[in-house]
This record gives structure tokens, sequence and C-alpha cells, in this order.
């Protein structure tokens, strides 16, 4: 039976808060004996480059490690080693895989508070979004587990057609699968890569620069589970050097990233350049939250605030569209406004800490620039400012009375802003939603159940919430709520921690035997 991993929860529930912010404290400490190293690629040995990249804090621009940059004959070495090493690792039987991945899962319980810490010091998630992210990699390992069990490998007899045949339908692995992850969630690189290593398939794995370290631990991991040598590799570098040199390969059977609109489109375009092959993305979204005249303010006031700036809003789900039913435009907008400027920017390795700093240079220079642009288009209410200390922090914003084209209005900026409009009604709210290129999550917030089944009905998104306060239009999680992008958000229509996440990774052969 699956179950969802929610550490603090159930610790908080027990009365043993006090110990979970003990372990992760201690764990602050003990990862800093990771730092200050070199760590090379894994191409089944270890593999040094000439050119390096740093792995930098954004808590205090400090640099933690030196990870390779890449070069195109260690790409092109590790995509024929891995092309040809699928074969093995598939011959081992379905419920063999599984077992090494729940050892995998097993190894990663018992440090996840390490993984935790990582995470905070990496991209600078504060300790309850960090272990969520922790939480949320095993919880995919269970679930992927769970599925390939409950499906018999998703290997079936079929109906018999004449009597002196036997079918069955086979699921096969395609071969290579190209893992392109991102910054913000190390449970998606280790969800993209358990998906397609699981079911019988080779990884090459290329972690965001932003966070290299906990997934080249998690690939150690992997392989000191169990799993082949020639079945995952590790390569660190530039994202558009090497996810050219991937993509492009005739050998890579497929391509699974998460990441901008621009640069999946790209992906999409070059991996199928030569023929069909499975393209699994997400692209992010523009998500917006509908706040009715029936709404339950309090609910709605610190549901949209978690979901505009838990982790500096630099989630794909996060609330940077919010629209407000003209009669209690000026409540809310009062109310939202004073919650948001309680919220504590600072340092995430602080207890106290709601939200961290921006996760690198490019992000805290796109938010100076968005300051003295687009931020200007519309009526800034609070935020808008950098913040004077060590390391990328900024301030959350608000903003209103933004044309209906506006950039921040059209686009997805990932950074702590959200944009508020005045609608005279929820069909105007999602009208203009569906015009939207997006259609990755969404809200509404109304005591009225026809309004939400209505919106339910009509809005063309592929994860959607009523009345969530825990988060409008985020926290998806797995096995209770796959998480899906419609439209530029997605290409396969199938969300990751569901039940048809893990056929994407397979294609079916019909096997019939006559006697």
């Amino acid at each position: 039976m699956f179950y969802n991993e929610n550490t603090y929860i159930k610790m908080k529930a027990s009365g043993k808060e006090d110990e979970f912010d003990k372990k992760y404290e201690e764990a602050l400490e003990s990862v800093k004996g990771y730092f200050g190293k070199e760590y090379p690629n894994i191409i089944i040995n270890d593999v040094n480059e000439e050119k390096k990249i740093k792995d930098i804090s954004p808590i205090d621009e400090s640099e933690l490690a030196e990870f390779q940059l890449a070069s195109k004959e260690s790409i092109e070495r590790a995509i024929d080693i891995l092309s040809s090493g699928y074969k093995k690792w598939f011959q081992v039987p379905y419920d063999a895989r599984v077992n090494i991945i729940e050892k995998a899962l097993r190894m990663l319980q018992e440090r996840k508070f390490e993984f935790a810490a990582l995470l905070t010091y990496e991209n600078g998630k504060n300790r309850y979004e960090a272990m969520g992210d922790v939480d949320e990699a095993i919880d995919f390992m269970k679930y992927y587990s769970m599925s390939m069990i409950e499906n018999h490998g998703f290997i079936k007899f079929t109906g018999k057609a004449y009597e002196n045949e036997e079918s069955m339908s086979f699921m096969k692995p395609y071969g290579l699968f190209a893992v392109i992850s991102p910054f913000n969630f190390f449970s998606i690189g280790v969800g993209m890569t358990t998906g397609p290593l699981i079911t019988g398939n080779a990884v090459l794995l290329k972690p965001s620069s932003d966070i290299p370290l906990s997934l080249y631990l998690f690939v150690r991991l992997l392989i000191e589970a169990g799993v082949n040598k020639d079945a995952i590799a590790f390569v660190s570098g530039t994202g558009s050097l090497i996810g050219d040199i991937i993509t492009e390969n005739k050998k890579v059977s497929g391509v699974v990233f998460t990441g901008s609109r621009d640069v999946g489109l790209r992906i999409f375009k070059n991996a199928t350049k030569y023929g069909p092959k499975p393209v699994i993305t997400e692209m992010g979204g523009k998500d917006a939250v509908i706040i009715s005249d029936k709404a339950d303010l309090k609910k709605a006031v610190e549901g949209c605030v978690r979901s505009s700036f838990g982790f500096a809003g630099q989630k794909c789900s996060a609330s940077s569209l919010i629209y407000v039913h003209e009669k209690i435009y000026d409540e809310f907008i009062e109310k939202f406004v004073e919650r948001t400027k309680s919220i504590k920017v600072g340092d995430p390795r602080e207890k106290s800490t709601f939200m961290n700093p921006v996760v690198n240079k490019d992000a805290y220079e796109k938010y100076k620039k968005m300051c003295d642009t687009y931020f200007k288009e519309g009526k800034i209410l609070t935020g808008a400012r950098i913040m004077d200390r060590k390391g990328y922090y900024v301030e959350p914003t608000v903003i209103t009375d933004l044309k209906p084209d506006s950039y921040i209005v059209r686009n997805e900026i990932f950074l702590p802003a959200v944009a508020i409009i005045k609608v005279k009604s929820i069909d105007d709210a999602i009208n203009d939603i569906n015009s939207m290129d997006y259609g990755l999550t969404g809200g509404i917030f109304t005591e009225d159940p026809e309004e939400y089944q209505h919106y339910f009905e009509s809005v063309d998104v592929g994860v959607v919430y009523a009345n969530r306060a825990a988060g409008a239009s985020t926290g998806a999680m797995v096995g209770s709520q796959p998480f899906v992008g419609w439209k530029l958000s997605g290409s396969t229509g199938k969300g990751t921690g569901s039940f048809y996440y893990l056929t994407q990774f397979l294609r079916e052969q019909s096997i019939t035997i006559a006697h």
C-alpha cells in the first residue's frame, strides 16, 4: 500500500517537531564535509574534464563544490555505453529491478535529513520546503515501484482470437533516455530518473548546474543499491551545450525534460529531427487563482501567499496571477498585501524563514531588471526591491493595474512576483486563463460547490484545486494529485506521480504463438 512520506507533518503530529529541527540542524553541519571538493562525472568510472563548473550557494554566494564541464567526447562515449548497456539492465527481471529501486529509496530515507540540508545550501530551500522535496523524491520511487508490481511489469496475456493461439502484450523499454532536470526540485530529477530506469531503460542524467551535488549523490546511491553501471550515467555542464549533443544523437531513444518553454520546444524539435521518439516534457506554467465573491478570504489569502511566494515563486506551479471578483477586490488586496509584508525573507537555514533567496545570479539580475521595467507597468503595492545583504535576496512583490497584454500577465516569470486582476465574474477569469499558452496548475476559492464544479469543467488546466489554504496552485502530492501540463505546459497529457506515467517509457510488443 502506498503512503506519502510527509516527514515533517508526521513528526509534528507525534510531538517530535523539536527532533525534526535538531536532525535538520545537525545535518546542516555534517554536509559541510561534502563542500570544497571536486566531483567527477560518472560514466562507468569517474571521469574528469579539462573545464569545470562551480556549484554556488544562493545563501551567501559561497562556492560549495566544483563539477566537470562534460566534453562532447565524454557525452558521446556515455551515449555509446548506455545505448547498448540497457539491454543487460532490461534482462534483469522487473521485480528484481523494483527491489533495487526500493533498496535505493530506503537508503534515501535513512539519509533524508542530509539531502534536505544539501538542498538548502544548493538551491536555497528552507527546511520545510527542502524536506518536502526529499519526501517527494522518496514518494516517486515508492509509487513507481508499486506501479511496476501491480501491473506485473506491464506484461499481460490477452484473449485468444483462435483456439490454437496464445497471445500477450509485452511492454518493453525503448533503450536510452536522456534526463535533463531542473534546479527547483531534486524530486523531479529523481522521479524522471526512476521512471525510465525501473522500466528497463538506461538513463543519462544531466542535472541543473545549480543542484549537481544532490543528484550526483543520488546516482552514487543508485549504483550502490545495485543499478548496473552501464545503465546509469551522470554528466554535469551547461544545458545549451549538453542538451543539443544529447537530444540530436540518434542513439538516444527518448528525452525527459523539465524546464522553460523555449528550451523544451527546442529539445522537442532536435530530438525528433530524424524521426519520432518519446519526448516527455513539462515546460512551465502561467498559473492563476480565482477568488470568488463567495470565497473564504482567510483561506484565499493564505493559499495565495503560500503558492505565490513559497520557494520565492520558483515553482512551475507558483501562482503568479490572481483574479479577484470586483465585489471583494479591495478587501482581498488589503489582506493579501498585509500578509505578504509579514513574510520573513532571509537565510533559509533559520527556522523562521519563509522566503529564501532566488537561486542564482541570473535570477537575481532578472528580478532587478524587472523592477526597472515590467513591474513599473502596473501599480506596485509592495516589494520590487532587492535586499542589501550577501546572497540573492529580493522582496516578494505585488502588482495591480496591469494591462491584459502586459508581459507579467502573459508570461511565466519564475520570481516572487504576483499580478492581481479585478474581474466582474468567474467566467471572465476563466476565459482569460484559457487564452494563455500554458495550462499547468490553477485554483479557485469559493464556498459554492456549483462555482468550483463549473471551474473544473471549464478551465483548460491540468492540475486544479479548490479552497486549498496550504497552497492555492502548488503542492501536488504523488499518488493523489498527478502533476500534468496541458497545452504548452506539457507534451504528453500524462502526469508524474500517476498510474499512466511509466507507460511513456515503454513500447508495446504483441506476441502470438500458434500451436
